[in-house]
């Protein structure tokens, strides 16, 4: 038993000893990897393709050569995305709260946390959050190489406010 606790005391001594250089070279070997957070809020995007209040976090972007985009997108109640399209097709993840996604000539429907859409590509869509509710998502922009978003327009308040008699 005497070994055993002098052995750990000897180690925990060295560990305690080390220099600083040791534990800053771990550091810098560990920021060789693409890391990012999802938590932050990111930044707030300008009304140009929204309507309201919203912020994105882009965790993923044309520059880590992933064929993919991919970012959380928080929006205030009765924030919006303007009518657009993917080339590539997009995926949503709701994280939390509840809004609402439509594509071109379809009712609008009510997405909540821990729903998944599947928005093919070139669909033109646009999705928020409700009435009452803040919206958080994971937007997966997909197959990045065949297009960019393409943005048509914003959503009107009178089609926004017709979820009253469209939501499902």
């Amino acid at each position: 038993m005497k070994i055993i606790y002098q052995s750990t005391l000897t180690l925990l001594i060295a560990v305690l000893l080390m220099p600083v250089s040791k534990l800053t070279a771990q550091t810098e070997n560990d920021n060789k990897y693409n890391i990012s957070s999802i938590k932050s809020k990111g930044v707030q995007v300008p009304e140009e393709n929204f309507t309201g209040t919203a912020w994105v976090n882009m965790v993923v972007g044309p520059r880590d050569d992933l064929n993919s985009a991919i970012g959380k997108v928080t929006f205030e109640a009765k924030a919006r995305t303007n009518w657009h399209a993917h080339p590539g097709g997009q995926i949503l993840i709701v994280t939390d709260g509840v809004g609402y996604y439509q594509e071109k000539g379809k009712p609008i429907q009510t997405i909540r946390e821990g729903d998944v859409v599947k928005i093919p590509g070139d669909v033109a869509h646009w999705h928020g959050a409700s009435h009452n509710s803040s919206m958080a998502h994971t937007a997966i922009g997909t197959n990045r190489d065949e297009g960019s978003t393409e943005w048509l327009g914003p959503v009107t308040d009178e089609e926004y406010n017709s979820t009253a008699s469209q939501v499902k």
